[in-house]
């Protein structure tokens, strides 16, 4: 019917086609108008609707999502259909393809009397199911369906795509943090990085940051524990993968193992005081633990400052935290360095520093700067890294941050997961990502907006 709407706008078409769906004529009136006017083989327009009926398939992705949404909501949701439809096509439509069993009930536009986009429908369809517009959810594939429902008060979600419209049910009928928490657990152990060529890499740096961002020895696998040497290596599992054959240990994957498992003092001491011998003449640490590879990304400054203030070394680094300053103030962070392309992780890793140390006078002018550019930066991007980094960020420096919560919800996927990239290679630019590390990011975040917003 929608075909001939489309091509053959005459005046009785148009006098007519709605007139079943709204209970007002039989399709067999319809079709005797519509021979008349066209002289069409007779039965030809019932054979046309038939056949078309016939081409009909089931989304079988979408009602297994429905499905499972009503079985985890503990009989507190309810699933109704509400189509244009003539009874006589519903009566086909019915017969042609199953799913109808996730629907606790379903409105026709013939038996309300009137057709979506109209008023009318919506309202007689939640007085009818005894429905409040605002704890409602309307789906539909037209845009006019939509814009029209949530001007009736329910919220409305325009179904463009069948995956992201699973993700925004999910988001909003099922508790995101736990089905991130299930995900984890799911795969716990068994969470490493893959590059953006499809290649994984065993490299724990994010196994720490996972840790970190969990306290859950239970999801991770740390092949360095308590090194006498003080120095962590990010490829501990076996060979480099992507990257050189001959890997240091760096200074990067040393922090977050110093801020995060339970090492001896002697050995923390120690760590510091190597740190130390690997500052550049501006007092930023270098990458690696390794004279011949001079390599510097100011980034990694931030998680070293982090290190020395937990330990009450942090007069140690002050031309560091000057600089940190500097790269707030003239907005130079946004460039990214040469392995965190993401401006985010800065801001993320000095709200850390911040929220540590209360107590730190020095770190006044950081906490100023830091909030004027978490603020600046609130929505700015909406890959999943950069808004739990940012969330995340906020949390720890106490400013609501509700445009990245949102966006933060949006963008996890139907299996409770999450992913994005943490870093990339110096050399070759390759990204490397992690599905754990960032659904573990994710969950962190949005733990804390919930707290701050009660």
């Amino acid at each position: 019917m929608a075909k001939l709407h489309h091509s053959s706008p005459t005046p009785i078409f148009q006098s007519h086609h709605g007139a079943p769906e709204a209970g007002k004529a039989t399709q067999s009136e319809v079709f005797g108008a519509l021979t008349k006017r066209f002289a069409p083989a007779e039965g030809a327009l019932q054979q046309t609707i038939q056949l078309a009926s016939s081409t009909l398939t089931l989304n079988e992705d979408f009602v297994a999502a429905v499905r499972n949404l009503e079985e985890n909501s503990d009989g507190q949701l309810r699933v109704i259909a509400a189509t244009n439809m003539s009874t006589e096509s519903y009566n086909i439509v019915h017969s042609k393809i199953g799913g109808w069993d996730i629907f606790d009930d379903v409105y026709t536009s013939a038996s309300l009397g009137v057709r979506k986009p109209e008023q009318g429908f919506f309202d007689r369809a939640l007085k009818d199911a005894g429905l409040n517009a605002k704890s409602t959810v309307f789906v539909d594939d037209r845009p006019e369906n939509v814009i029209c429902a949530q001007c009736r008060g329910m919220q409305g979600v325009l179904f463009d795509n069948t995956d992201r419209v699973i993700q925004k049910l999910n988001s909003l009928f099922s508790d995101p943090i736990e089905r991130g928490k299930s995900w984890l657990r799911a795969h716990a152990k068994d969470m490493w990085c893959i590059s953006n060529t499809g290649i994984e890499i065993r490299e724990q740096f994010q196994q720490l940051l996972l840790l970190h961002w969990t306290n859950d020895w239970g999801l991770v696998d740390i092949a360095q524990h308590n090194p006498p040497s003080g120095q962590w290596n990010c490829f501990s599992y076996g060979p480099p993968v992507l990257t050189t054959e001959v890997f240091p240990e760096d200074l990067d994957t040393t922090s977050i193992a110093l801020l995060t498992l339970d090492i001896d003092f002697d050995v923390k001491q120690k760590a510091m005081n190597n740190i130390l011998q690997f500052l550049n003449p501006d007092g930023l640490a270098y990458c690696y633990f390794d004279p011949g590879r001079p390599r510097l990304d100011p980034f990694i400054s931030a998680n070293v400052l982090r290190v020395f203030y937990a330990s009450g070394r942090g007069n140690q680094l002050q031309p560091a935290l000057h600089f940190m300053e500097d790269m707030l103030r003239t907005g130079a962070f946004e460039h990214g360095t040469r392995y965190y392309h993401l401006p985010d992780f800065l801001l993320y890793y000095l709200s850390e520093l911040c929220s540590k140390n209360p107590d730190a006078n020095e770190l006044d002018s950081l906490r100023d700067l830091l909030c004027q550019r978490l603020k600046e930066r609130m929505g700015s991007t909406n890959d999943a890294s950069s808004v739990g980094l940012r969330l995340l960020a906020s949390n720890n420096m106490r400013l609501t941050n509700t445009t990245d919560r949102r966006v933060l919800l949006d963008l996890q996927r139907s299996d409770g997961s999450w992913m994005g990239s943490l870093y990339r290679y110096g050399f070759s630019g390759i990204l490397i990502g992690s599905e754990g590390a960032i659904t573990a990011l994710a969950v962190k975040a949005l733990q804390g907006a919930h707290r701050d917003s009660q």
